[in-house]
């Protein structure tokens, strides 16, 4: 017997038949962790339920399940209006095909590395898609190729749509909107591609310097701009150049664009090439030496594409030839496509050097014995560097420190890393030196 049965079987011995009857008509009812669900035929037959039975019915399966449950009453009649909300929204989001086309899924904020060369142009891009239209509009973005501007505009268009699937966002480049405007001219369609780009809560353009002097499509994009601007809708705008620097733009147009934020995204430093290096390697599961990471980090000093570039020729290679990837692998396989110089591996000796040059302290007696504040302190900074810095074990670590054991090397780089959790000073010397010694 079922457990809505029992349920009725119960009730049925203080009820008269007809009530019973009319209970054995509901059909569906299913258990879902901790409540019940009912299906009711209609919305006159839920409330009939809801103002008489719903105590009895709660208590009643509460004490077969052995648990608390609740109990939901649902209409079929209110099923089907809820199928008709997602039939007419499917239906307007099929009607309108321009809405967020073309976005690529990789490109999301948790796929962006932060680093200082893109941090204000991140965090603005992540203010905007919390408050559309509301700060920083129109944002406009600049910097070179491959440096990301492409992936943060994408990733806060995939940011507004997780948060509002309904919501009507455009990206597109400035080269297809010129293309869209002139076939729609050509089609005598001009109003249908006016009311599609006015119709929107976001609208993002990528390069925009390809509408220099094109004065038509300029004409357009102008009042298109000033139509969702007025009515507080979001605008987010690429180029390779700052708006200033734009020639064959109208001048009320670069008015415009610098009228909300203009930030600048920057070739990316030595530690976020190293981040960005570890991240793509690991996305197409290629694994890299400690060297040559530092060695491609060094050597590629444009943009993100030509990282991404690099370590997929490596794998490629790597693969084909059935070998591990090394430096002299490494620096044959890519002096095709980087300006390889001669990068050499960085030593825990170096990284003993440097340390001891900017305390100050003999590198004798920082590989020593001496308990001099100023030098122990070099030797546990050295020895946390050489750990993080380098792929060097924690045997050979200690050996190059003259220890017997890797105890002391242990005890050094978790005494530092505590000492920079609540010691700021400490924390910006080590990172000094961490920066310093990667662009040796």
């Amino acid at each position: 017997m079922s457990l809505w049965e029992d349920i009725i079987t119960i009730i049925g011995e203080k009820k008269d038949k007809t009530t019973l009857s009319l209970l054995k008509e509901i059909k569906k009812v299913e258990l879902k962790e901790n409540t019940l669900l009912i299906s009711a035929p209609d919305d006159v037959f839920k409330e009939w339920i809801l103002s008489n039975f719903i105590d009895d019915i709660k208590t009643c399966a509460s004490k077969l399940i052995g648990q608390k449950l609740t109990v939901c009453v649902i209409s079929e009649e209110e099923k089907e209006r809820e199928h008709k909300k997602e039939r007419k929204k499917k239906q307007i989001r099929e009607e309108k095909p321009y809405r967020f086309y073309r976005l690529n899924p990789k490109f999301v904020f948790s796929n962006f590395i932060v680093g200082s060369s893109n941090k204000i142009a991140y965090s603005a891009c992540m203010s905007v898609a919390d408050n559309l239209g509301k700060i920083y509009n129109p944002l406009f973005i600049y910097g070179d190729v491959g440096l990301g501007k492409t992936h943060l505009l994408h990733a806060t268009a995939h940011y507004v749509l997780s948060k509002n699937p309904d919501a009507n966002v455009i990206y597109t480049t400035a080269d297809t909107f010129m293309s869209e405007l002139i076939s729609c001219m050509q089609q005598g369609s001009i109003l249908e591609f006016r009311q599609r780009y006015r119709d929107v809560d976001l609208l993002l353009i990528d390069d925009v310097q390809f509408l220099e002097g094109k004065e038509r499509t300029q004409v357009e994009f102008y009042h298109i701009f000033n139509a969702l601007h007025l009515i507080g809708k979001q605008i987010i705008l690429s180029s390779d150049t700052p708006p200033s620097m734009l020639t064959g733009i109208q001048e009320r147009l670069k008015s415009r664009f610098v009228s909300g934020l203009v930030v600048e995204i920057k070739p990316p430093d030595l530690e976020t090439k190293l981040s960005i290096i570890r991240k793509k390697a690991k996305e197409i599961d290629l694994d890299l030496p400690h060297d040559v990471i530092l060695f491609i980090s060094k050597t590629v000093n444009t943009n993100v594409r030509e990282l991404e570039g690099s370590l997929q020729k490596l794998k490629a290679y790597s693969q084909i030839m059935e070998r591990p990837i090394t430096l002299e692998l490494a620096r044959d396989i890519l002096k095709d496509i980087l300006k390889v110089k001669n990068v050499e591996e960085l030593t825990i000796q170096k990284i003993q050097k440097e340390v001891a040059n900017y305390f100050a302290v003999n590198l004798n007696d920082m590989l020593g014995n001496s308990r001099r504040k100023k030098v122990a302190l070099a030797r546990q900074i050295a020895m946390y560097l050489s750990r993080y810095l380098t792929d060097k074990s924690l045997t050979e670590i200690s050996k190059a420190f003259k220890k017997k054991d890797h105890t002391t090397i242990i005890n050094a780089i978790e005494k530092i890393e505590k000492g920079m959790e609540k010691d700021r000073k400490l924390k910006l010397t080590v990172e000094f030196l961490r920066d310093k010694i990667l662009t040796l």
